[in-house]
């Protein structure tokens, strides 16, 4: 009976906690509603405005951006019916045959020559030759100047796309490299000397004489039978070795060494007649290139034909 009763008194206390808890909940609330009402009401004053503000700008945004429409598919022009706006028959091919071909791509070409055959802006005599050759067949070429050793290796390796300037018959020591069948020029391998009594009319006269040449030149390096020989890199050294009397004889292309001797002074330079050889000088291109070859040939010839070599050389060879 006594535990009846406590578990009774227990349940009549729990009601009257849960009544007072919630009174007190309902007031604290009434009172924190009450409190923060104002402070409520200062911030929806500043919020809606921005909110709306913001809705808006978003609903003009949206107004300027279109849905866009599928065109309608365009229907064929009926027969007999023209098009307006859209050329048809010679008209149409005639727009897209006028529209340019892409440029191919350019070539590179190793050259040892100096002025006047090869300047460095590429107006040399060679040079303009060789690019005019080029122009014929649509292929744009530049000249690279190398060693003359190394331009023949490069060249025969891929390294560079050909050599612009070369004795015929290069195949055996380069196997990589085609000659075009259509030479570029002439030229007449030449000795120079400053000392009146140098005398050299054939290969065999150079066995008296220290010789200088260029390293490279395959000619000097077949026949040139001297009693000392010096090899330099460029024409510069080789005129330079003649003018400080280190050297008796040296060897290089006609052209050429009188370019040298009016540009260095050397005003009583003696030109050794006759040329030691004269021979045909001719284009390389690497083997990848074997199809530009005949077409080189043919440019070459046209331009001898139409006299265009001729007005390229002249002004050279007047100097």
């Amino acid at each position: 009976m006594a535990f009846a009763r406590m578990k009774r008194l227990r349940a009549m206390l729990r009601g009257v906690a849960l009544v007072m808890f919630r009174n007190m909940t309902r007031n604290m609330t009434r009172n924190m509603v009450r409190n923060m009402a104002p402070n409520i009401s200062r911030m929806l004053s500043r919020v809606v405005p921005c909110a709306l503000l913001l809705c808006v700008v978003a609903s003009g945004a949206s107004a300027g951006q279109s849905t866009p429409v599928a065109a309608p598919p365009a229907s064929a022009p009926s027969v007999g019916t023209p098009s307006v706006g859209v050329p048809s028959g010679p008209a149409q091919s005639a727009s897209a045959s006028s529209a340019p071909a892409p440029s191919a791509p350019a070539l590179t070409l190793a050259t040892t020559i100096s002025p006047p055959l090869s300047e460095p802006g590429q107006n040399g005599m060679l040079d303009q030759i060789i690019k005019g050759a080029f122009a014929r067949i649509g292929v744009h070429v530049a000249l690279q100047q190398l060693p003359s050793e190394r331009g023949l290796v490069m060249a025969d390796n891929g390294q560079v796309d050909g050599d612009g300037n070369r004795i015929s018959g290069l195949q055996a020591a380069y196997p990589n490299l085609l000659q075009v069948p259509e030479s570029n020029m002439t030229y007449e391998f030449t000795a120079f000397a400053l000392r009146p009594d140098v005398n050299v009319r054939n290969w065999d006269d150079l066995h008296h004489y220290t010789v200088a040449y260029i390293i490279g030149w395959k000619i000097y390096d077949e026949n040139v039978r001297a009693s000392s020989t010096v090899k330099v890199a460029t024409p510069e050294n080789l005129f330079a070795l003649l003018r400080a009397g280190r050297v008796d004889v040296v060897l290089y292309y006609r052209l050429g060494g009188l370019y040298y001797a009016r540009k260095l002074g050397l005003t009583n330079l003696r030109v050794l007649a006759p040329p030691l050889a004269t021979r045909e000088m001719y284009m390389y291109l690497n083997s990848r290139h074997a199809d530009l070859v005949p077409r080189l040939a043919a440019a070459l010839r046209g331009m001898k034909k139409d006299g265009s070599y001729e007005r390229i050389v002249a002004p050279f060879q007047s100097r």
